[in-house]
């Protein structure tokens, strides 16, 4: 009999892949003590209540830590800046934002770290120039006004949207000739 009736036979195949399993489970077994940690910090930080309380409504778990990562990269002194920015609103007991925005000197330093927060939940985007990074596309809360009335925008709008397809230049000689 082929190996094929007998699913219990060991083959190279099965081996392989059961070596592939076990090495994968073991890399995401050595990952999640990092993710852990990170969430943690994020906890510990204050940084999904502050949001919540910079954008006035829950802020989403998932989203919060991916955010937090991604300012943390992008601003490695995100931490102590939030740090301040958590004093200054605990001691303050602002009501709402509208508050905090008419009680802050615009250029001090918790405002900006405020902005950055509520730039990345509301575009989606962290960071700047080269180092810009897409955390969330269609969660961006700039959608939110139109979320089940118009469909968000994933893709051009249809050929040539964008302008007239460009020429291949050897084509182009081609043609001249």
């Amino acid at each position: 009999m082929s190996e094929n009736n007998h699913p219990e036979s060991v083959t190279r195949r099965r081996l392989l892949q059961g070596i592939g399993v076990l090495s994968l489970s073991a890399l995401t077994a050595s990952l999640f003590p990092a993710l852990k940690v990170q969430a943690q910090e994020m906890n510990s930080s204050g940084f999904a209540p502050i949001s919540s309380f910079l954008v006035s409504r829950p802020a989403n778990p998932l989203l919060s830590q991916r955010y937090y990562n991604a300012l943390i990269k992008n601003y490695p002194d995100f931490p102590t800046r939030l740090s301040a920015l958590k004093t200054y609103l605990d001691g303050q007991h602002f009501a709402h934002m509208d508050d905090f925005i008419a009680a802050i000197d615009h250029a001090d330093p918790r405002y900006t770290t405020a902005r950055l927060i509520v730039s990345a939940w509301y575009t989606g985007i962290v960071g700047e120039d080269k180092n810009i990074e897409l955390v969330a596309y269609a969660d961006a809360m700039m959608y939110l006004p139109i979320r089940g009335i118009l469909v968000i925008p994933t893709y051009g709008g249809g050929p040539d949207s964008w302008g007239p397809k460009p020429v291949d230049p050897p084509a182009a000689e081609g043609a001249n000739v």
